[in-house]
């Protein structure tokens, strides 16, 4: 900021792990370098992958600062128009000399570590000679392609170092007027990892327990930055009305109060009570020059929405009502941009009618990323038709989402026009969509190669190696999949997903003196990820892990267990088909199968099922049509599981 040589930057990029205080630390420098108050806050924004230019000009117009400016038909204007609209409203925070603190989500600056071409064209508009817009950037941009560019500035923060930690441990405990001995703080040194968070939730903890019993508990200190959204909600489990509202605002990605008083009112529920105890806790954050909006924190939220929990009846009239609301009140009444959001997305899901003068691209895409976590498959069809009608409006980038959900909602279709809206798209998504589209189909080899090229790429790696492992699992190539499916599991300990494929790999891997104690920490894993999700598959393959290691009677016992408390999954029932299969048990085979036709299966437990019926053909007398099930029918398994079939067939 000193340097007089040079122009002050415009924007200042800060990168760096999640939480690791990218937010707070420009805030500090802002007010080092005299260029804020000690006592001001920059007016906060959030943007999504989704949101593009035409989602940061409605978030820019809310602020009232441009009332002069028309920002109706997003949908329609030309790119051009849409970049000088974005310019202009940007620009109109000079007067006022406010700071645009942005929160991005792989918006501005994208997977590819590569800022939107769309964000540079805005900033070509804007005549500046200050800084203006500091970014907490999800990836860490390629500084070195805008080296020569001064208006540009990037920082990237690292972990806090052995000494910062327990600088802010000590002064956090002091502030909490905590008391801990010299030999305390040596004891506690250790679990901290270099998270503030972590640091301060340590802190809190003694301060709420006491040293001895807070250390008791360093296991959830050491594993806090992975496990943090189980720890969290477990503070809720006792508050079934607290977490309903909790899955509730998890539907949005952000609300303000008066749309939270607006369905307190509906559901006569103490919702604003609810409000204050999540941002107390750290569940939610305002955001906002006046701390109007909330948002659930983004952690929490990832394993809110991966369970796919049904919403509350209640929440679910009031939401509908709000949304009618709107529709027949939108041009008497003014509405905020939280509302704005959460209304047109509901609308286009319940197919209320609104102008698509109101709309963005941005709505249709999170409206159709919901739908698809809905397995609402010909939805998703549906919308991206209706929204690619305007697509010449549209970026590239915005263009090829559309097209990436549409693609993946033909293919879990089995829809044969897949094959042409893929080759609408560019770069190794490509590849991965046709690595998606063969495993559907059961077209293994031909997934796998896609997916392996897909991996290259750092856009698609971390989609395609858990792809690769599903792969691998559904052939039974366990041992060609276990390194894999570790290194996914150590890289991602909080999805549930990848410990399962992990525990599959071990148990039916290759021999290992440890195999025991590595299933047990995976299972130890899954206990600490909480949620609806991870609890049942805990109880599946704790039911597995006694069947092959303990008492069988036990095993059988846990496992219908799970089956009656998960009865609308089918993965309880594969779990028992799976046991019943290795002891050559034909009735409970028998009955295992006719449970799974009765509940329905998909093309993914195919294998498992084609399988257990060639057991329980040999079983019943007839290897001779148990061999011509598995020649027939079960050419995706890899050679090694085909002829260890194979041997078990004949000695029955």
């Amino acid at each position: 900021m000193d340097d007089l040589s040079k122009e002050q930057p415009l924007v200042l990029f800060t990168s760096g792990l999640r939480d690791i205080g990218r937010k707070s630390f420009m805030r500090n420098a802002l007010r080092k370098s005299n260029i804020v108050r000690d006592t001001y806050e920059p007016v906060r924004i959030d943007l999504t992958q989704e949101d593009n230019v035409e989602g940061l000009i409605l978030k820019l117009a809310d602020f009232g600062l441009s009332d002069s400016i028309d920002i109706s038909n997003l949908l329609t204007r030309s790119q051009e128009d849409k970049y000088d609209l974005c310019a202009r409203l940007i620009s109109d925070f000079f007067p006022y000399k406010e700071i645009l603190l942005i929160e991005d989500r792989y918006c501005v600056v994208r997977f590819d570590r590569d800022i939107a071409p769309w964000f540079v064209e805005v900033i070509d508009r804007i005549e500046h000679n200050s800084l203006a817009i500091c970014i907490a950037t999800s990836a860490k941009a390629a500084k070195h392609k805008y080296i020569r560019d001064d208006r540009f500035y990037f920082i990237e923060l690292p972990e806090l170092q052995k000494v910062e930690r327990e600088g802010l441990f000590k002064r956090f405990c002091e502030h909490l007027e905590v008391d801990l001995s010299r030999e305390d703080y040596r004891n506690f040194s250790p679990l901290l990892k270099g998270f503030p968070e972590q640091v301060t939730y340590a802190a809190n903890l003694v301060s709420d327990l006491g040293p001895h019993q807070a250390f008791e508990k360093s296991d959830e200190i050491v594993s806090f930055s992975s496990y943090k959204a189980s720890i969290f909600l477990k503070q809720y489990e006792d508050d079934e009305e607290a977490l309903t509202f909790l899955r509730f605002l998890s539907s949005f990605d952000f609300a303000s109060l008066d749309f939270v008083l607006w369905v307190a009112e509906r559901t006569n529920k103490p919702l604003a009570n609810f409000m204050e105890r999540f941002v107390a806790d750290s569940v939610c954050e305002a955001i906002g020059t006046t701390g109007q909006y909330f948002r659930v924190n983004e952690v929490i939220r990832d394993a809110i929405v991966r369970d796919r929990t049904r919403l509350d009846s209640n929440y679910h009239d009031a939401l509908t009502a709000f949304v009618q609301n709107f529709s027949d009140n939108y041009e008497k009444e003014g509405f905020d941009v939280s509302e704005y959001h959460i209304a047109v997305k509901q609308a286009l899901i319940t197919g209320v009618a609104l102008p698509e003068s109101m709309m963005i691209p941005a709505h249709f895409l999170q409206t159709m990323k919901d739908l698809y976590n809905k397995r609402m498959y010909r939805e998703v069809v549906a919308l991206a038709d209706r929204v690619l009608q305007n697509s010449d409006f549209y970026d590239e980038h915005t263009r090829q989402d559309i097209l990436y959900y549409l693609c993946q909602s033909l293919a879990r279709l089995q829809d044969p026009r897949f094959t042409e809206e893929v080759q609408k798209i560019t770069g190794p998504e490509h590849d991965f969509l046709f690595g998606f589209y063969y495993r559907l189909r059961r077209r293994f080899d031909e997934a796998l190669k896609r997916y392996k090229r897909a991996m290259k790429h750092q856009r698609t790696e971390q989609r395609a190696r858990r792809e690769v492992v599903f792969v691998l699992t559904a052939t039974e190539a366990y041992e060609e999949g276990l390194s894999l499916a570790k290194e996914n599991h150590e890289r991602y300990p909080s999805n549930p997903f990848l410990a399962q494929a992990y525990f599959q790999c071990l148990l039916h891997g290759p021999d290992d003196p440890e195999i025991s104690d590595k299933l047990l920490e995976v299972l130890s894993a899954l206990n600490q990820i909480g949620g609806t999700r991870a609890q049942e598959m805990h109880a599946n393959l704790s039911a597995r892990y006694e069947f092959q290691f303990g008492d069988r009677d036990i095993a059988y016992g846990l496992i219908d267990k799970a089956i009656h408390e998960h009865e609308n999954i089918v993965y309880p029932v594969l779990t028992k088909l799976d046991m019943a299969t290795h002891e050559m048990n034909a009735e409970l085979i028998s009955a295992c199968l006719k449970k799974m036709q009765s509940g329905g299966f998909g093309a993914a437990h195919h294998g498992a099922v084609t399988k257990a019926k060639a057991i329980l053909t040999a079983l019943e007398g007839d290897k001779a049509r148990a061999l011509r099930i598995v020649e027939a029918d079960l050419k995706e398994l890899s050679a090694s599981a085909r002829e260890k079939l194979v041997r078990r067939i004949e000695l029955i």
